[in-house]
């Protein structure tokens, strides 16, 4: 009688343990993982899952030793942020919920400081999900060993709903998000459903320090600034506090190379934007940014460099790449206009110091545009270095 007592005493704690142990199993992924940029030097890995549970990632710089980063809490939406990168690094890294490994390892280059004057990063923007172009595109981001894409909205049509994320965003991009983050901007489709509500939960991106969200914000990489504005759903005019943080943001930095980014384009052989023209080229242009990237017309279109709102031999360049899987749009080809193509395709970007390269692919990687600017480094000395304006080498399509 005892023994029989006892193997029921073992059945029972045996089959209290599998109720206790099959949760964890239970735990899969349903997105991701995908990466984020919270700040200058961070990498935040996320990821989701079917049932709420905690959130580990483990990661290896080139010397081989794994660390582990956690974050608080138990969740179905994971988010783990990883700081102490060495610059530029390339990290492998793993993913585990409830003590599961949840996805093949994979790696991501570390954000780099701003002793670094080399780095690539691609443009992408209207993406939508139709016949094979996102996922051609994801493919040719991963081989070109880009740093990051920017974004420049439209990220989910047709209504920026949280139900179509995965089927026209994260699904086609998978290869590519697994290796490197995506830096958006809210596109007028984006903005549809809850003021863009979903895209400020999906993605992860730096504080502006003025508004509670993330509709607008900076950041570093290398020698360049980033500046991410939000035309769509925040004021702009001069009283606003997107105007004077864009004012106080660009007046602060030293970078060599300043890119500003938002959905709609000033300048357009479509649809040009003319209040965001008449508001904000100018800032642009007194600040020294570079190039500034749009979307919403569904082409890839550079602009001579504009000064004053004509083309001009300086000035600010602005590139509309909205090729990202929409249907193409017609055009009617501006004077401001240097090249124009209802194409599908991506924008690539390789800085090199005080040198610029950018190319315009189609979906096969086959370039159609390029573009070098120089802009001369300035010598170290005892005075006080004057900011050098950027030449046009080389411009013309291929």
């Amino acid at each position: 009688m005892q023994r029989t007592r006892s193997l029921v005493q073992i059945v029972l704690f045996c089959v209290t343990a599998l109720a206790v142990v099959e949760p964890a199993l239970a735990v899969s992924l349903t997105r991701g993982p995908y990466l984020g940029r919270p700040s200058d030097s961070a990498v935040a890995v996320i990821w989701n899952t079917d049932t709420a549970a905690d959130s580990r990632v483990d990661y290896a710089a080139p010397d081989g030793v794994w660390h582990t980063a956690t974050s608080s809490g138990v969740s179905a939406h994971h988010v783990v942020a990883i700081e102490g990168l060495p610059s530029g690094a390339e990290i492998n890294y793993r993913v585990f919920s409830g003590g599961v490994e949840l996805a093949p390892e994979s790696s991501f280059r570390a954000p780099r400081d701003a002793t670094e004057t080399r780095f690539r990063f691609a443009v992408i923007g209207d993406t939508a999900e139709g016949g094979s172009v996102l996922t051609q595109i994801a493919d040719r981001l991963v081989e070109s060993g880009v740093d990051f894409a920017v974004h420049t909205g439209d990220v989910v049509y047709p209504t920026g709903a949280q139900q179509n994320y995965d089927k026209t965003f994260f699904l086609p991009l998978a290869r590519w998000l697994l290796r490197g983050p995506v830096l958006p901007t809210l596109g007028n489709h984006d903005v549809m459903t809850s003021r863009g509500a979903a895209y400020l939960t999906n993605f992860v991106v730096p504080p502006n320090g003025v508004t509670r969200s993330s509709r607008f914000y900076a950041i570093r990489q290398a020698n360049a600034l980033f500046v991410c504005l939000d035309v769509e759903s925040s004021s702009f005019g001069a009283d606003s506090p997107q105007y004077g943080w864009l004012v106080r943001t660009l007046a602060a930095s030293t970078a060599t190379w300043k890119f500003v980014y938002f959905h709609e384009p000033p300048y357009s052989s479509g649809h040009p934007n003319h209040i965001v023209r008449m508001i904000l080229c100018p800032l642009f242009e007194h600040f020294g940014v570079d190039i500034v990237f749009s979307g919403h017309v569904h082409l890839y279109e550079r602009t001579w460099p504009i000064h004053d709102f004509v083309p001009s031999g300086r000035g600010v360049v602005y590139i509309t790449e909205g090729g990202g899987g929409s249907p193409l749009s017609t055009f009617h080809q501006e004077d401001y206009t240097a090249f124009v193509a209802s194409r599908f395709g991506y924008t690539e970007v390789q800085i090199d110091g005080g040198t610029l390269t950018l190319t315009a692919h189609d979906p096969s990687g086959s370039v159609f545009d390029s573009l070098v600017l120089d802009k001369p480094q300035p010598v170290p000395s005892a005075g006080v270095p004057i900011r050098a304006g950027h030449t046009r080498r080389h411009l013309g399509r291929r």
